[in-house]
């Protein structure tokens, strides 16, 4: 079942590359029983030909048959996805593509594109464009990107408090912490203050996480990989660089400072 919302365009091109994969003339007619479309098919004057020729115009011919099967469907486009079983061979051989069209986006970034504006920092949203479009195809960029996108929402928020932003990662986000009193002292006399203390102290040990995993894998210092990280992997380092740092601009954004001194001079990261 397709995604509520799905990109109608992003479903022809997946359509078409499992078609230009799988399909015989059989398979063509054969949709168009299910779907109640025979007859787009076999109007069009080289669908059928070109296939069985192999011509090259054939790739042509799919994507322009497509939107209007796509459009006449009986049951719409969820009848052609199950007609010719797109998902699980998308799911094996574009990845990204399926993500986008049965699970929707595979890691949470609108909020830190959303912060973004709040923040007045264009360079966030580049690196969530580079983690989108890296996270299958490069997984060690996405992952050096999600770092770097961490990197910055600290060195941010360190400026919007006229603070210099020197200092590895681990230093930064201790710094961006006591700002917005969220080290684990300041979990003393709350109710379950062990339970917050510990989950504040992770912060920490999840920041250096990443960028451990970064040195090792992702890009950055001019390294060589000799090993590739799996797409799985990558996923769950960037998910984690960006719930620490999606969680940093809610509580920036809580503590209302910006609203509060709205003539502040801000410092440029160093």
């Amino acid at each position: 079942m397709l995604r509520e919302g799905f990109n109608s365009s992003k479903l022809v091109v997946a359509l078409k590359r499992y078609i230009e994969a799988r399909f015989t003339t059989g398979d063509w007619r054969e949709l168009g029983h299910l779907t109640g479309t025979l007859g787009i098919i076999e109007s069009n004057p080289r669908l059928l030909r070109s296939l069985e020729w192999g011509d090259p115009d054939y790739a042509g011919c799919v994507i322009e048959v497509l939107p209007l099967i796509l459009k006449r469907a009986e049951g719409s486009a969820n009848a052609v996805v199950e007609a010719v079983k797109l998902e699980p061979w998308l799911e094996a051989n574009e990845p990204a593509l399926y993500a986008e069209l049965f699970t929707g986006e595979t890691v949470p970034l609108d909020d830190v594109v959303e912060a973004s504006s709040l923040l007045n920092v264009g360079e966030l949203e580049a690196h969530v464009n580079r983690i989108r479009s890296t996270i299958y195809d490069d997984p060690a960029l996405a992952v050096g990107s999600a770092k770097e996108l961490l990197e910055t929402v600290l060195k941010t928020i360190l400026g919007e408090f006229g603070e210099r932003s020197t200092g590895d990662i681990q230093d930064l986000l201790k710094r961006v912490q006591k700002k917005l009193k969220l080290d684990p002292s300041s979990a003393a006399g709350r109710p379950g203050a062990e339970v917050v203390r510990r989950t504040l102290s992770n912060l920490g040990q999840i920041v250096v996480g990443v960028a451990e995993v970064r040195n090792l894998y992702g890009t950055g210092h001019g390294r060589s990989r000799a090993v590739e990280l799996e797409p799985a992997h990558a996923k769950l380092v960037v998910n984690a660089a960006v719930t620490v740092a999606t969680f940093l601009i809610d509580a920036f954004k809580a503590s209302n400072w910006s609203y509060k001194n709205p003539r502040r001079k801000r410092l440029p990261p160093s």
